[in-house]
């Protein structure tokens, strides 16, 4: 039986090979985010109810690894780790909010919610938001009227969020903490009734208990 020895002209075809492999594993490390972009940014006055939306402008539908990301602005940082989605994922969009934001009545549930820690994430001012390092979208001051977000595209306008679910709505953050229900006047009429009930009876027995002394 011959035993196989490489041979000085069998090392081309070894590193053409191996020059294969350590592509195809580099490209399976960065694969199923690289088509993700930053298209639109939202925020109050204060930054406490904000969201960025991506949005997969890709046509491969093979981008599942926008679950497990991360996204930076100049001040914060954060990554989560919620598992590949489950595809086609061209034209659909993911969503990153604050709690502030996923309590707002009408407002679709954020695939992912911001850490309390990171909030405000960015600034209003102006700022430059990036996922994973494959998409960042740098913008000047954005609309903090509660009621517009700012796009990549088309710039500020009526704000869309967009789950990847593909629930989406329009949300009013323009106003502050609701403010406690004054009380009616029929509620105010009946206290005061039932404050003077309560004089009445206490009278009524201080004079039932009073004894003239002789």
């Amino acid at each position: 039986m011959r035993k196989f020895e490489p041979s000085f002209h069998s090392m081309p075809f070894v590193a053409f090979f191996f020059g294969c492999a350590v592509f195809f594993l580099a490209a399976s490390a960065t694969a199923g985010i690289h088509t993700w972009d930053v298209v639109e940014v939202f925020s109050n006055s204060d930054g406490t109810i904000q969201y960025v939306e991506l949005l997969d402008l890709g046509t491969t539908g093979a981008e599942v690894g926008v679950g497990n990301g991360s996204l930076s602005s100049t001040a914060h940082s954060f990554s989560w780790a919620n598992g590949t989605v489950t595809g086609p994922t061209n034209g659909k969009s993911y969503l990153i909010a604050t709690a502030g934001f996923a309590a707002l009545p009408g407002a679709p549930t954020p695939d992912v919610i911001i850490p309390p820690a990171n909030v405000p994430f960015f600034n209003t001012g102006g700022d430059t938001v990036s996922f994973a390092g494959v998409d960042s979208f740098a913008f000047g001051p954005v609309p903090t009227n509660g009621l517009d977000s700012f796009d990549s595209t088309t710039g500020s306008g009526t704000n869309s969020p967009k789950n990847y679910a593909g629930d989406t709505g329009t949300v009013d953050a323009s106003g502050g903490p609701s403010a406690p229900a004054a009380p009616s006047a029929s509620a105010i009429m009946l206290v005061m009734l039932c404050v003077s009930l309560m004089l009445i009876a206490t009278y009524a027995i201080s004079r039932q208990n009073f004894r003239p002394t002789s």
